[in-house]
């Protein structure tokens, strides 16, 4: 009996052994799970960026002067920049159906880039009233308009112009009218 006292000493105390092994070992697995699972739900918890909202935004100056804004114009939205004078030097429009980039310069000059209801156009307009330019799309096909300071103008391209001595009928891409500073038709070809 003596010999399996000494063996059963040792069957407890390995199984005493194998306990201590086994609660570092389920402490160990306890916390590490703890730790990944910290790390996943701390990645899961970034903050959304903040939505500002507001109907219009001021660009303001280090002296307090608009230099910008953007907000709502009509049934459309409106981004403009302008000088330390607060004029818009450049604007973009958007509406249900149109876009315009305008460009302003000095003393009413500038440059207008539009899409309205599906016609492209751009328009070009002097400072000092020296003339006007512009291409155009219509139902009828594409024209360039030049006006000059007295109010003449010519048209190119497809154009349809009221000419007492002709019906009233778009012309062709190939076509060019000149009219009076009365709008009315001096000489056209074909």
């Amino acid at each position: 009996m003596p010999l399996e006292m000494t063996d059963l000493k040792d069957v407890v105390e390995r199984l005493n052994i194998l306990e201590t092994r086994n609660r570092r070992l389920q402490r160990g697995f306890i916390a590490a799970l703890i730790a990944l699972s910290t790390v996943i739900l701390m990645g899961q918890a970034t903050p959304s960026p903040p939505i500002i909202e507001a109907q219009k935004f001021v660009l303001k100056d280090a002296n307090g002067k608009v230099r910008g804004w953007m907000g709502i114009i009509g049934s459309g939205s409106e981004l403009a920049l302008g000088n330390v004078n607060a004029q818009p030097m450049i604007s973009f429009e958007v509406s249900n159906d149109s876009g315009d980039l305008h460009f302003y310069g000095s003393r009413r000059s500038g440059m207008n880039l539009g899409v309205n209801s599906g016609k492209p156009s751009i328009s070009i307009a002097d400072a000092d009233g020296q003339g006007a330019a512009g291409i155009t799309f219509a139902k009828t096909g594409p024209s360039l308009n030049l006006q000059d300071a007295s109010g003449f103008s010519t048209v190119i391209g497809s154009s349809q112009i009221d000419d007492p001595t002709r019906p009233t009928q778009p012309s062709s891409a190939a076509s060019i009218v000149l009219l009076g500073r009365d709008k009315k038709v001096i000489w056209r070809a074909p």
